[in-house]
């Protein structure tokens, strides 16, 4: 059966009378018979020319619906030219798992958000009601974001060697810079923290309340930063 390069299939878009074909897990189908694929695009959100494995794997139907097409070919397997400096293994695992590119990272890095964003919060309640278990709360939640940091900053630097090249940008640049301010927090306070258990919060954590609540401020510009690679403005 006829290979197709992805090049070539960029030209299969429907335009200039030019057929509609698009790539689905190494098989290429003609859909210009599809009254859903006549402009050259489906639901507005789907580009013909290209190869939709990624994208139909998160669709709300499955790949039944090209089987309906005839095949008229296969995908050339030729690495993007964005993944040609990775391993050879890395590019076949990304190949077979398209949402590993930029998956992994958004999927873990919320938790480290949330629960040093709530350590702040609770702090701050302890130190307007002065209720112990509100400060115990927070220090539990401090915990919790120190354990999942790790796996959000580990996957972050995989996103970025995948899909940056480890190349550095003003964004990347104040996002490392952040991180490693938030790791040292976390490893000051939990030390802290677990070094003073009975001593009352009011004499000794004047200081340990003030870097709690600077936890929120930093994940928030950590997230801002991560949200202008994602979703640069303008």
């Amino acid at each position: 059966m006829r290979e197709i390069t992805s090049e070539e299939l960029l030209s299969f878009d429907g335009k200039n009378g030019n057929p509609v074909y698009v790539a689905f897990q190494g098989k290429v189908y003609d859909v210009t018979k599809s009254r859903l694929w006549a402009t050259g695009s489906h639901m507005k959100r789907h580009a013909s020319g290209k190869d939709l494995t990624g994208e139909i794997t998160s669709a709300p139907h499955g790949p039944e619906v090209l089987e309906r097409y005839p095949q008229v070919g296969v995908l050339k397997e030729v690495p993007p030219e964005e993944l040609k400096h990775l391993p050879l293994w890395l590019q076949s695992v990304l190949k077979r798992f398209p949402s590993a590119r930029r998956h992994p990272h958004p999927m873990v890095v919320h938790f480290p958000i949330a629960f040093l964003t709530a350590a702040s919060l609770f702090i701050l309640l302890y130190l307007l009601l002065r209720n112990p278990p509100l400060e115990l709360t927070s220090f539990f939640l401090l915990l919790l974001g120190a354990i999942a940091s790790p796996f959000a900053m580990g996957t972050g630097l995989f996103t970025w060697w995948i899909n940056y090249q480890l190349k550095l940008n003003h964004f990347i640049k104040i996002k490392i810079q952040l991180s490693i301010l938030l790791l040292a927090l976390e490893i000051i306070l939990v030390l802290w923290r677990s070094l003073n258990p009975a001593t009352p919060p009011e004499e000794v954590y004047t200081v340990y309340s003030i870097l709690m609540l600077i936890l929120a401020p930093v994940v928030a510009l950590i997230g801002y930063y991560g949200g202008q690679l994602t979703f640069p403005e303008g």
